[in-house]
């Protein structure tokens, strides 16, 4: 029986990933930081399947000698915002932690860390140049790695709709950030719980990188409109200037009640598409599911 690590699986992702893989009898730990539910995390799993265990730093000897005797280890852990941690501490840092602990295994445990499309060397992020550090620092030191890179991830519960559909569903206005006209390529969070799923268990080793990414390309504003049709509902979208916005959360983010922080505007400045420098996943034989439809369906539900 393999023993899954989940750094982060307390979030969105880490349940629908937990909730596919403890299918297969694996034994699942949770290290989690800040207080997470542990009891709604192990009803993901059987008695005794799931185990949550609450840690301060990677160097300790408790979580040493989980990572020392795992089979995968997978990374959700990532930072919106720099309140508590710089990107730099909390991202970087926290990897760098990890890959000198892995390091260290003698056996091939595969390590899946979670980053995202169009992740680079990135003068105006931080958040971003963390990221591709940690990118780097893994495909360096630990030769069983996979990198994963997903597009805006979509499905029952995920951040980005459900702060989208209440817009829609009770005001004729909606703000539309800039001209509307980035693009991106959402997935659904279940075709990315299939992929994580066929890596573990297919033991796949060496150094991958995957692109996670929806088959269709919609423009922030045809998304809009798409939502718009879904409700059956007219809306008239308001082009607001990304430096106006930037200033407006300037203000806000100061504030518990900001409902996003300037490094999430900075996804709908530029497109978010694959560079198709990478693999896919129809390279694990994967047809992702129409979008269109996961997200009808997820309206219809809470409609």
């Amino acid at each position: 029986m393999k023993t899954v690590v989940i750094f982060g699986g307390s979030g969105f992702v880490g349940k629908h990933i937990i909730r596919r893989i403890a299918k297969n009898g694996y034994k699942i730990i949770i290290p989690y930081i800040t207080q997470v539910n542990a009891a709604k995390l192990r009803l993901l799993g059987s008695t005794g399947q799931i185990i949550p265990i609450k840690f301060q730093s990677i160097k300790e000897d408790k979580i040493q000698s989980i990572v020392s005797n795992s089979d995968v280890i997978i990374n959700l852990k990532t930072l919106w915002d720099e309140k508590k941690q710089s990107y730099e501490q909390g991202i970087f840092g926290f990897n760098l932690s990890l890959v000198e602990a892995i390091k260290k295994i003698k056996k091939d445990t595969q390590f899946i860390y979670f980053s995202g499309v169009g992740i680079d060397q990135n003068k105006n992020s931080e958040r971003s140049n963390s990221i591709y550090k940690s990118e780097e620092l893994i495909k360096k030191h630990i030769k069983n790695s996979i990198i994963i890179r997903p597009g805006v991830i979509i499905g029952g519960g995920d951040q980005f709709l459900k702060g989208l559909l209440p817009l829609f569903k009770t005001f004729f206005f909606i703000p539309l950030f800039g001209t509307g006209m980035s693009k991106f390529q959402p997935v659904f969070i279940d075709d990315i719980s299939v992929a994580i799923n066929k890596l573990i268990s297919s033991s796949l080793l060496g150094s991958h990188t995957f692109e996670f990414v929806g088959n269709e390309t919609f423009t922030y504003r045809s998304f809009y409109n798409f939502l718009s049709k879904c409700f059956n509902k007219t809306r008239v979208f308001i082009p607001v200037p990304f430096n106006i916005i930037k200033i407006v959360l300037a203000i806000m983010e100061k504030t518990p009640i900001s409902p996003l922080n300037r490094e999430q505007l900075k996804l709908f400045e530029a497109d978010n598409l694959a560079s198709k420098k990478f693999k896919l996943f129809s390279d694990l034989d994967i047809n992702p599911q129409d979008v269109r439809q996961v997200i009808s369906n997820i309206i219809n539900k809470n409609s």
